[in-house]
């Protein structure tokens, strides 16, 4: 069930003693994504965007540049805030769907009608602050009682390893999650379940029930 939260967007506060915790003062702004689609299916395109809120529901503006903390320093700083992923379209609260303990996301992809109820879906994979690679590609869809998740899938975050400072925005996840001979095909790398060799190792069909 989606977490509804007022947003009000603001820059909260860093504290001497966040800025000692993380031994230096640079600052850097969260990275943000977002898509459009028509995901309430009133014909219109939307603007759904991602960001990082705060404990109080506040959009978080800026974060310590890290350069020399252990990913334990941080995972234990971004506890501490209350840090989470938003995704809201056309910033309209009622339409928000959140995801604790992450930093973001991956990607998000806008796969279009797949169950063909006038409504696009989308697929995200949540940047987790965990201490494991492994993660899921979830599809959702924003259904009459709110966003529910239709379909996932295993993915390994290899998948989004790139050379550089920025992240690329994903229109598909190569080799895992792409646009094939006008349908969506997937790849789970730890899905067993092939009826034949030939199979083995190949990607699937991507299905999805109806929303509700």
């Amino acid at each position: 069930m989606p977490l509804f939260i007022l947003f009000v967007f603001g820059c909260p506060a860093l504290n001497k003693k966040d800025m000692e915790t993380n031994h230096n003062s640079k600052l850097t702004s969260p990275e943000t994504i977002s898509v459009q689609g028509d995901f309430d299916g009133d014909g219109k395109q939307n603007i759904l965007s991602q960001f990082l809120a705060d404990s109080t529901g506040r959009k978080v503006e800026k974060l310590p540049l890290f350069e020399k903390e252990t990913w334990e320093e941080i995972v234990d700083y971004y506890s501490r805030h209350g840090y989470y992923t938003a995704l809201v379209m056309n910033r309209e609260v009622a339409d928000t769907l959140t995801f604790s303990h992450s930093q973001g996301l991956y990607c998000l992809i806008n796969l279009g009608d797949l169950n063909n109820d006038e409504r696009d879906e989308i697929a995200l994979v949540v940047d987790r602050l965990d201490f494991s690679r492994a993660n899921y590609c979830s599809i959702y869809s924003l259904c009459s009682t709110g966003w529910k998740e239709l379909f996932q899938f295993n993915v390994h975050e290899d998948a989004f390893d790139h050379t550089g400072d920025m992240a690329p925005i994903y229109k598909n996840i190569p080799e895992v999650l792409e646009h094939r001979n006008g349908e969506w095909r997937f790849y789970d790398y730890l899905d067993m379940d092939y009826e034949t060799e030939e199979e083995v190792g190949q990607m699937k069909e991507l299905k999805v029930g109806p929303c509700n």
